[in-house]
């Protein structure tokens, strides 16, 4: 005699939710990379002078924008889970990086001002998708 197998009740996450949340650690990833980035040029005369910086200075830059990277991992982990809070300070987190992209773009040439842009477009984006109508219902309260 068999017995019926019994599944958790589990939410199906769609897909837009699920490129969101690699979308997210890529990009958490890259700022935690980038604020390491800072820290290994530090001493690098042409950055003191362009940042117009001093080695201190750009040192603690570099160390806050990896902790901004880990938040948006630690972020992203629980947004993956349908945390309805964690949805909204994502959504804050990300407009925080949408106005750092226009920044760059707006302040910056070369490779600054296309990252700006890549992180404003990604950013719009992950917006977008976390707040479709899919996603309204994976988020929703049971």
């Amino acid at each position: 005699m068999t017995t019926p197998e019994t599944t958790p009740d589990v939410k199906h996450r769609p897909g837009g939710v699920t490129f969101v949340v690699i979308l997210a650690y890529v990009l958490s990833i890259s700022i935690v990379l980038n604020g390491l980035l800072v820290i290994f040029d530090a001493d690098t005369a042409k950055l003191q002078l362009f940042s117009g910086s001093t080695k201190n200075e750009l040192m603690w830059v570099g160390i806050i924008t990896m902790a901004l990277g880990v938040i948006g991992i630690l972020l992203t982990g629980a947004l993956a889970r349908g945390s309805r809070v964690v949805r909204v300070l994502f959504a804050i987190w990300i407009a925080f990086q949408i106005a750092a992209g226009l920044n760059a773009t707006l302040n910056y040439t070369g490779e600054q001002s296309s990252s700006g842009t890549v992180g404003v477009v990604f950013g719009i984006l992950i917006l977008f998708l976390l707040f479709n109508g899919s996603a309204k219902d994976f988020f929703a309260e049971d």
